[in-house]
């Protein structure tokens, strides 16, 4: 049974070179130069693969289509006969493994399980046809032409079992772009389901399982015990995984998820979900109770946390051999187990860095212990998951350049050569990720096969999706690679702005001059011309951050010069008349403009942009209105507020939890040396709207952030300004409090709203809420 045609040009080209004929309604007739087939009875991802190939052969095509020198071409697509002549049916296949195979006149594209038929279809659209994928909202074909194709024999198996990349801002098509690039985490019957995780969801999921604000009351005792009390839930604490009666819950709901797993996949038609996750919150609260620290002395953390998932594995596997559980090796319990403890052969350990350097390659020294981690995994462990990351996640940074790519094959084939088999990349924000397009290309071909040269790709890239430009970006990016390694920079996952101190401004100059002669050899070309503009957003962005001091004010006015960074002008012009258009095809567009707006705009305010406070006037001050503050939690959002002189507020929702109560602290964190710098707090509220309170008084450097609240969830990061390092300043912060919580006698919700922190040069004050008497001014 024919289950597609494409007339992939006009019928006069077509009837000279074809031998298929397609007769529509009424009679008419014409030449096509080829047919498109499947099984009589396509399975849902079978139609997928027969409406992809028509389609883009239909964009491909024009004229001849020549296989091995034979005209008429059929290709057969999936459980065909011609599958079952050959011993290729998907059920003979291992799973995902894909063949393109030409038989005369005939081309069978199938693999094995749901996905194989799809990937080969992809492989020959890309391998053959020249198709590009780059991004969920980018794609090339080749112009329309004679497809003349020597006799195929092409086949592969992705090396990693689970391969699946984290983007954010992803659009309604970003299953089936996901396919095209043979990634296989997500997925419905039409693109052949997924090798997924079942309910409650993929990983930190203590919490689902015994939810602290449900069985805290009546089950302390399931929590873990932290300075003498019971703590839990996704922030704050773990379980205690010593407890039998913890042990009991979980499994009991363990088999009810795979029960509501199984059934919902038998409902959706497809595959039931492989693996289920058995995983701490995400935090560090670990259970010390004497049982648990008696077991931690005895097997470590982590052998704590593999005993417990062992034992459910046992009575999982009794009844569902073909399950896995899936726990970390994170944090606490990144450590390998001590005492002979290693994962049953049912669970996977999925291990995640978090203390890399990402600008340097895994066999560098910086990288050892990483790199030896995950070797002394492999060795306890027959399924080894990575969770890993292309990303810097510093408010405002994310995005400033660093040269990872080069450096992509080295990690792989080191993973590959522990045993690794499933890779879970956290790669978000494409629309202003370091080169995101790039970086994503590499990381889909070597989850594929490791063993490609990573060189080879990077240029291929640069030569197809930048054309003529791609020698002068590629020379962009090796100019960085060599400074980095020359200065020996750190990219870690937070980085402050010091970590982008390798790129001096000379070499800005000299980077923005290869990218000036990249964007002159497309400047006819709209398309190229605007992949080469947001190739410089990182160099673009570095520019501007680092051309303003911080927003100072001394008593004879504001001041806050912008340095003179190479290229400034035009950087700024790019950001204001290019990014939104880059941005323009993303879910919530809008939404995403105006928080980089915001952030840009706070981060490049004039002087005068905002009003000094009256009580403000004749002192010395940095200046942080709320578009610098960061959110880590999900009960932080900047919003507009008319009462506000900056008319912006980090605004934080106070629910029942401590962390929002009264009193209110915040202080400064140094990250390298772990300790504090200095915390205060206060426990009433001022009055109603804005008011000042001052609340320490710390020391800043490079390594410190600033926190607020005692969920530490609203942030700003200090060491993102040098002119801070090394200065003794008194902490301010500017809050409005509303809603019963902390006004009794109001209704509706509780809110914190900090618009603005100042830290003052010299302020003897003692700690509390403003409007002190005038004689204790300076």
């Amino acid at each position: 049974m024919v289950a597609a045609f494409t007339i992939a040009a006009s019928a006069a080209v077509a009837a000279a070179n074809a031998t298929k004929t397609l007769t529509l309604p009424g009679g008419a007739t014409f030449a096509v130069p080829y047919e498109v087939s499947g099984p009589d009875v396509p399975k849902p991802h079978e139609q997928t693969a027969i409406r992809e190939l028509s389609a883009y052969l239909g964009k491909r095509v024009a004229g001849t289509v020549r296989i091995g020198g034979k005209d008429g071409v059929v290709f057969r697509v999936g459980d065909t006969a011609l599958a079952r002549r050959e011993g290729l049916l998907s059920a003979q296949l291992p799973p995902e493994k894909w063949v393109v195979r030409s038989f005369g006149n005939e081309v069978l594209l199938n693999g094995g399980g749901p996905r194989g038929a799809l990937f080969a279809v992809y492989h020959f659209l890309e391998d053959c046809c020249g198709v590009r994928w780059w991004s969920e909202f980018e794609e090339d074909v080749p112009p329309p032409g004679p497809l003349d194709l020597p006799p195929l024999d092409l086949q592969g198996r992705p090396v990693f079992a689970y391969r699946d990349i984290y983007r954010s801002q992803q659009g309604p098509k970003s299953a089936r772009f996901e396919r095209c690039v043979r990634m296989n985490a997500h997925g419905g019957a039409d693109l052949g389901g997924a090798y997924c995780f079942g309910p409650p969801t993929f990983c930190h999921t203590f919490d689902c399982y015994l939810n602290a604000d449900k069985h805290m009351k009546d089950h302390p005792e399931w929590f873990s015990l932290r300075k003498g009390r019971r703590v839990g839930g996704q922030r704050n604490g773990q379980l205690c995984l010593t407890n039998p009666e913890v042990k009991d819950e979980v499994l009991k709901r363990l088999l009810e998820n795979i029960e509501k797993g199984n059934a919902r996949a038998l409902k959706n038609g497809v595959e039931p979900p492989r693996i289920y996750d058995i995983s701490h919150n995400d935090n560090q609260a670990y259970c010390q109770c004497d049982r648990c620290n008696a077991a931690a002395e005895k097997y470590g953390l982590s052998g704590v946390n593999l005993n417990f998932v062992n034992a459910l594995a046992a009575e999982v596997a009794k009844k569902h051999p073909d399950v896995l559980l899936c726990t970390w090796a994170y944090q606490y319990t990144q450590p390998v187990p001590k005492g002979g403890v290693r994962a049953a052969d049912n669970v996977i350990v999925r291990l995640c860095d978090t203390g890399s350097n990402q600008a340097s390659s895994i066999a560098e020294p910086d990288n050892r212990a990483y790199y030896d981690c995950v070797m002394a995994w492999s060795k306890v462990t027959k399924h080894l998951f990575v969770w890993d990351y292309a990303i810097t996640f510093s408010k405002g940074l994310t995005g400033l350049p660093f040269p990872s790519e080069f450096h992509y094959g080295d990690l792989f084939r080191h993973y590959r050569a522990c045993n690794v088999s499933g890779i879970f990349w956290e790669h978000e924000h494409p629309y202003k990720a370091d080169m995101w397009e790039l970086k994503f290309f590499l990381e889909t071909k070597l989850m594929e096969n490791p063993d490609l040269d990573c060189n080879a790709l990077i240029e291929r890239f640069m030569r197809e999706y930048y054309g003529p430009a791609g020698e002068h970006v590629l020379a962009y990016r090796r100019y960085l690679d060599k400074i980095r390694r020359e200065k020996h920079a750190f990219v870690s996952w937070f980085p402050q702005l010091s970590a982008f101190k390798y790129i001096s401004d000379e070499d800005v100059a000299a980077c923005n001059r290869m990218l000036d002669a990249a964007e002159e050899s497309v400047a006819g070309d709209a398309k190229l011309l605007a992949r080469v503009r947001h190739a410089r957003l990182g160099l673009d962005r570095l520019a501007c951050l680092r051309s303003r001091s911080v927003m100072f004010h001394a008593p004879g006015g504001a001041c806050a010069e912008e340095r003179k960074v190479p290229g400034l002008d035009a950087a700024k012009a790019r950001l204001r008349d290019d990014w939104p258009k880059w941005i323009a095809p993303y879910p919530k567009a809008k939404d995403l403009v105006k928080k980089e707006h915001d952030f840009l705009a706070g981060m490049l305010a004039p002087p005068d942009a905002f009003p000094v406070p009256e009580r403000f006037r004749d002192r010395s001050f940095y200046d942080f209105p709320a578009q610098l503050l960061s959110s880590h939690g999900k009960n932080e959002a900047l919003v507009d507020d008319p009462e506000s002189p900056v008319g912006r507020a980090m605004r934080t929702a106070a629910d029942k939890s401590h962390y929002f109560q009264l009193p209110f602290s915040g202080g400064v964190y140094d990250q390298q040396t772990k300790k504090s710098c200095g915390s205060g707090s206060f426990k009433k509220v001022a009055g109603d709207g804005y008011h000042w309170y001052r609340l320490c008084k710390a020391k800043f450097n490079d390594n410190a952030y600033l926190w607020l609240t005692r969920a530490w969830t609203t942030q700003l990061k200090t060491g993102n300004f040098p002119d801070l390092s090394g200065k003794e300043l008194e902490l301010w912060v500017s809050v409005k409090f509303t809603g019963p919580m902390f006004r009794p006698g109001t209704s509706g919700d509780s809110f914190i709203w900090i618009d603005r922190v100042l830290l003052e040069v010299e302020l003897p004050l003692e700690q509390g809420f403003l409007d002190p008497p005038k004689a204790n001014r300076p």
